[in-house]
């Protein structure tokens, strides 16, 4: 059973613990309560003391070797190179290394004496420097994450990241195209690299690691069909997964007869290049690549894109809107939410809604005016 008593450090009460290592060994460690030692806090502190001693026990914590929290989380960092996708532990490196272990290396902070207070203050701290809200979450993300195997190995006796408070995310409002502005971009974008990509995004509101997936085996001119079942991402690694994002994602949408006869062109125009490149070309089955076979990255489709809007004084808007875009122009057809969902492959139709709530204001506008007919009308009579 786990000892301990109150001290006052720092006009705090802390609990002082009495743990002992694998070894026997006994060690003292700090707890702050969190409770002011001034005023007649005496018998809350020593309830705080109850509880931490009780948590304590209850998780069998044990006084493991100390080990700075920089140290750890780089620790635990390559321990999940092989547990999940390079892509992932890629995109965990880059927050770990360039954010978060230069700042708690400058705290010094063990991991067994890491404290709310601690994370709060890093977060704090990147909202300042100019992260935004949702970036701070994937930072949580990472630190509860690693925090969470602690405490499974009973190194700590909670995860201090759950008692947190995030930065409030703000809504995301999605900017998109109107048809017309859409007809100037397809225009606009004819001879450049990624004129396939913008226009069966522009269609399909295919994911940019959809739009990149995509294979001409995937398209079935007989049957007038097209599958979206693999995706290209990546950060350092460029990954091709043999599936898409989610169960829902996996679609399969009808060949549109316009996106029919653009595909036939450019099938025909990637097996000239092939023939006339010889071994040089690149082979692949891939739809949109550079003119010598090799695929494309998606970062440089984001930044050619911007660039394209740039040049020919369009709106700017990202890659992804062109999928905000294509599902404003099914709403203002007239196709309802559901349709919408299945034809972006979103897996919950809050996310369809969530996200496109702005294209039923047209709606709302005829709604107005049809409550003020049916006013007037009365008022008339």
């Amino acid at each position: 059973m786990t000892s301990g008593s109150l001290q006052v450090k720092n006009g705090k009460y802390y609990a002082v613990l009495n743990l002992k290592d694998n070894a026997g060994k006994r060690k003292q460690k700090w707890v702050d309560t969190g409770i002011e030692s001034n005023g007649n806090n005496k018998r809350l502190a020593n309830k705080a003391l109850r509880d931490i001693l009780q948590e304590y026990d209850d998780k069998k914590v044990v006084a493991d070797k100390p080990i700075f929290f920089s140290d750890y989380i780089l620790a635990w960092l390559e321990g999940m190179k092989f547990n999940i996708e390079p892509n992932t532990w890629e995109s965990y490196q880059y927050t770990i290394d360039k954010h978060i272990i230069p700042y708690f290396k400058k705290q010094k902070v063990l991991l067994q004496d890491l404290e709310p207070i601690h994370i709060q203050k890093y977060y704090t701290l990147k909202l300042k420097e100019g992260l935004s809200p949702n970036t701070i979450k994937h930072h949580h993300a990472n630190i509860r994450k690693s925090l969470q195997d602690a405490l499974l190995q009973n190194i700590i006796p909670y995860n201090v990241a759950d008692r947190v408070k995030l930065p409030k995310i703000n809504k995301f409002n999605a900017k998109f195209y109107t048809a017309n502005q859409i007809n100037t971009l397809l225009e606009k974008s004819k001879g450049s690299i990624i004129e396939p990509a913008i226009f069966l995004t522009a269609y399909y509101g295919l994911r940019r690691s959809e739009i990149l997936g995509l294979k001409w085996s995937a398209i079935d001119f007989q049957n007038k069909s097209i599958t979206i079942s693999t995706t290209v991402t990546a950060m350092k690694t460029i990954l091709e997964k043999e599936r898409t994002k989610n169960l829902s994602s996996n679609r399969t949408l009808p060949l549109i007869p316009e996106v029919e006869c653009y595909l036939k062109k450019l099938k025909a125009k990637q097996s000239e290049l092939m023939l006339l490149q010889g071994t040089s070309y690149v082979r692949n089955d891939f739809v949109c690549k550079w003119d010598n076979g090799k695929p494309l990255k998606p970062d440089y489709i984001s930044r050619i894109f911007k660039k394209v809007l740039e040049d020919n004084n369009l709106p700017i808007i990202r890659f992804h809107d062109l999928r905000h875009s294509c599902a404003s122009m099914l709403s203002s057809i007239g196709y309802d939410i559901k349709k919408i969902q299945e034809w972006l492959g979103h897996s919950d139709i809050t996310t369809t809604a969530n996200l496109y709530t702005h294209i039923e204001y047209k709606a709302k506008v005829t709604m107005g005016e049809d409550i003020a007919k049916a006013i007037d009308s009365v008022q008339v009579s």
